[in-house]
Formats: structure tokens, sequence, C-alpha cells
């Protein structure tokens, strides 16, 4: 049964919030955080921390006729706070055109989303066993220990769980809870001269499941015995040659080329120096990778990123950005929609209540056209038999040098000019064969060009996952993301597509 949320209570404040919007003749959109979160490490055995919060505050933003906006939240959620933080934020509004800034009246132009609740059936903290926690933790820490010699293992795990409610004063009022939990592992191995390696498993979801559920714990421990293996042999092998190479990529590294390189390139608020704009407008209609691409952003429910309703109380849409390879949307937010060319989509995210909303992803991926399919599941696909699968389906010629890249570690991407700089956990060289499997080496940089990557896409191979879980920073806010591909995806050699190395 869907859960009563905690932000019901707040109606005084609310209307507190309306009422004095309305005698000082401004518009308002009020949203007020009740948040709750526990956390835990383990580290070799011992119980290293726990650390729980929670906190409830409300930020509002208004808006004068003429379109000129101003900000003020408080830590505070009472009907007196509420007409305060009102009274500040109009003051900013109205004062906010001397200094030149730009008005925006797309907030007098969308339609209410009406009154609703949104309330999904995953369990609270309240309902949480914090000790079943921090014994399960301890057992999957002991366990992974035991996947080689000389592992040094530190786990993790984190709830969060926040009720949200958006007000406007056009009698929008949303109330929806963002549930969302992980836990992970750091693996490490320090070889015989002192170099070490570090790798990292985790799986995701809405709540404590992701630990105490059989079906997540089955899939954590492929995932931590996968990685323990790969430290180990990781400490001894060579540096890949740099170069151009046809690639294998998994579906956690095309999530990281799909958020980082082209996601944020599709937000309307960076138009102006988008790889993805022209003069401010995007290129719609454009087409900008393979014809067999399609990149999709939208939120999951139970995904670790889930996000129903936007920052500004609208109904967050599912949005094809690349169409068969074709521009066909942005990631677009009340305020900057109009200006890049493009419908409002509900793109608009917030850390806190002390935020401004900014347009964000959720959950993002790339989906290619026809995939060859996988019956093997993911964790246990060894590079053998994806080198089987690329021979047996003419995309691999036995001479022909090929890399499978493993695993997402970060990187940096300038969306002005498409440029992208990854990091992987691991590389086998499909061609390349050593006592009978893939050569792996170290892991080097994944950079490029992102539109010559998308161009080059050849295939899909397996099922989409979506799970490939982090967290994006933007405007100093940092928000749950994740996203994923086919299993793998199969790139071309190009020569805007480098890999690092000696």
């Amino acid at each position: 049964m869907p859960k009563k949320l905690r932000v019901a209570k707040y109606d005084d404040t609310i209307e507190a919030l309306l009422s004095r919007a309305r005698e000082l003749d401004v518009y308002a959109i009020g949203r007020i955080m009740d948040s709750q979160g526990r956390s835990m490490t383990i580290n070799n055995g011992r119980l290293e921390g726990i650390s729980t919060g929670s906190g409830t505050g409300m930020g509002v933003s208004v808006f004068t006729r003429e379109g000129y906006t101003g900000f003020a939240s408080s830590d505070k959620v009472t009907p007196e706070s509420a007409r305060k933080i009102v009274e500040t934020a109009a003051k900013l509004a109205f004062s906010s055109s001397v200094f030149g800034t730009e008005p925006n009246l797309s907030v007098f132009e969308i339609a209410p989303s009406g009154v609703q609740t949104i309330a999904t059936d995953y369990k609270t903290l309240t309902e949480t066993s914090y000790e079943e926690q921090v014994q399960r933790l301890k057992e999957c820490n002991e366990q992974i220990r035991e996947y080689g010699t000389n592992l040094s293992v530190r786990s993790s795990h984190w709830v969060n769980d926040s009720h949200w409610r958006i007000v406007r004063s056009d009698g929008t009022d949303m109330s929806f809870d963002l549930p969302h939990a992980a836990v992970g592992a750091n693996i490490t191995v320090t070889g015989t001269s002192g170099n070490a390696v570090s790798t990292y498993a985790a799986v995701s979801g809405p709540d404590a499941s992701v630990l105490l559920d059989n079906a997540y714990s089955e899939k954590l421990d492929l995932r931590a015995r996968k990685m323990a293996d790969l430290a180990q042999k990781l400490v001894d092998a060579p540096r890949i040659r740099g170069g151009n190479y046809k690639l294998v990529i998994d579906y956690a590294l095309a999530k990281g080329l799909a958020h980082e390189a082209f996601g944020h390139a599709s937000e309307t608020d960076g138009m102006e120096t988008s790889i993805l704009g022209k003069d401010g407008k995007m290129r719609l209609g454009e087409q900008l990778a393979a014809p067999s691409v399609t990149i999709t952003d939208g939120s999951v429910l139970g995904d670790y990123a889930y996000q129903p309703i936007s920052a500004n109380g609208m109904p967050r849409q599912t949005v094809e950005i690349l169409k068969d390879g074709i521009l066909r949307a942005g990631l677009a937010d009340l305020f900057s929609a109009a200006k890049a060319g493009v419908p409002i989509t509900g793109a608009e995210r917030i850390e806190s209540y002390r935020n401004l909303p900014v347009p964000r992803m959720t959950n993002i991926r790339i989906s290619v056209a026809n995939p060859i399919p996988l019956d093997t599941r993911f964790e246990l696909v060894t590079p053998l038999e994806l080198r089987e699968v690329l021979l047996s389906n003419g995309l691999m010629q036995a001479d022909e040098q090929v890399l499978y890249l493993s695993g997402y570690k970060g990187g940096q991407v300038n969306p002005k000019d498409g440029d992208f700089v990854f990091n992987c956990a691991s590389i086998y060289a499909l061609h390349e064969l050593e006592n009978g499997n893939p050569k792996l080496y170290q892991p080097a940089i994944f950079s490029g060009k992102v539109l010559s990557a998308l161009h080059s896409i050849l295939a899909g191979i397996g099922p989409i996952l979506l799970d490939a879980q982090g967290h994006c920073g933007k405007a100093g806010q940092s928000v749950p993301s994740s996203g994923g591909a086919n299993s793998f995806i199969v790139i071309d050699r190009n020569e805007n597509v480098t890999i690092g190395g000696d």
C-alpha cells in the first residue's frame, strides 16, 4: 500500500506561503522537503561508522508580474517562516530589475498540474531494521574478502528517503517521495612491488532491499566476485599501446558516454555553448549519430535516480533526445525551453530545498536497434564469450584489433566542443589470446569527440540494462543519476576516438 507522506502535515504552512504571495501580488513556487537518511561502512570486518540524518526545510521562488524572480529558503517549516521567506524573495525579485537581470514570463503560461500525491510502496527508514542492515553488511564484507588472498574490502551502504511537496500560485499541489539506496564494495589488492589496484562493485535501488533481499544480494555477489578476480589479475597486467581501435564498451561505460558527453549537452540552460546548439537553439532534425542509435532520458520507478515530478511541480516526461540518430528534443526546464526552441519537459531537479532548479538527467540510456541477442546474464559474460559473439556476427575478423573496455571510473567533458575523457576499469584485447583467453591490460583513458563516437556505433549486444548508478554534479548541486545501454555497444575504429597507453 502506498505510504502516507510526511509532507502531508504542512497544510497550514502551504496556506500561509500562498496567501502571503497573493497579498504581495507575486506568483510563488514553494518546495518543502522532509528527508531521512542512514549510511554505514564496514572495513575489513570492522564496523567503521554509522551515520543517520534528517532534515526539513522549504524554499520559495517568487515572480513579479514583469517576470523578475527572487528566491529564499528556511530550515523551519512553519507558517511564520513561510510568510517571511516569501517577503524576502519578493524583495529580491522587485529589486532585481535594477541590476539589469533578464525577466522571464514563462511561469505565467504553464497549465496547473492539479493536486496529486504520488507515493511509492518502498520501505521508509522507520520500517527498516538498523540491526539487520549492519549484520548483513558485515556478512557481505566477509564473503567478498574470501574471494581472494590479501583482499582489503571496504563495504558501504546508504539509504535516503525524501518526501517532497511542491505548490504553485496556480493551485498546483504535488506530493511525492524519492527513495534511493545503494550498497557497494571497494576491493583493493597490493602487489609484491607495492603497487595497489582497486575495483568497485555495487547495486542500487529504492530502499534497503538492495542489501537485504536475495535478488539484489545475488547480483552484488556476482559483481563483487568478478571485481575481486579482476583486481588480483590487474596487479600484474601490462599497459595497452595507445591508439585507435575498434571498441566494445559495457553498459556502465556507455551510460557515462550518454550522461557526461551527450546528456549535459542536451540540457537547454546551456544551449548557448553546447555542441547540440546553434545560435542558442537546439539543432533539431540533424543527424548526429548512427541511424540505429536512440538516446532516451526518463524517470524509472524503483531506480536510484527516480524523479516523477520536477522541482517546479511539473510531471517529468520521458524524452527521446536522439531518435534513430536524429536530434529530436532537449532536457528542457520551465525557463530555458522556449529560448532553446523546444517544449518544456519538466527536467528540473534540485538537491535540496536550498537550491534553485536546473535541468538535469534522471535515467539516461543508449539503445541500438536490432541488438544481437545474448542469453548469458551480464555478470557472467566472459571476454572470450564476447569475442565469440563478435566473430559469429561478423563484427570482428580473427586478425582484427578489438579492445573491450569494462567499467566506468569517471571523466570529464567539454560540452562546447563535445570532447570527452573517461577512464574504464579494465581493458581486454579480444584479438590477443593468452592461455586461451583475451589478454588483460591495465585501464587507460578513453577519449575523443562524442558525435564521432555516436556516429561510429555499429551494434548493440544484449538487453538494455539501466542500473549504472552514480551522482551528477551541476551548479553546485549533487543528485542521484543512473542509466545504461544495451549490455555491450560496439564502436568502429575512428581516428577521433582514442585509447591512451604507453
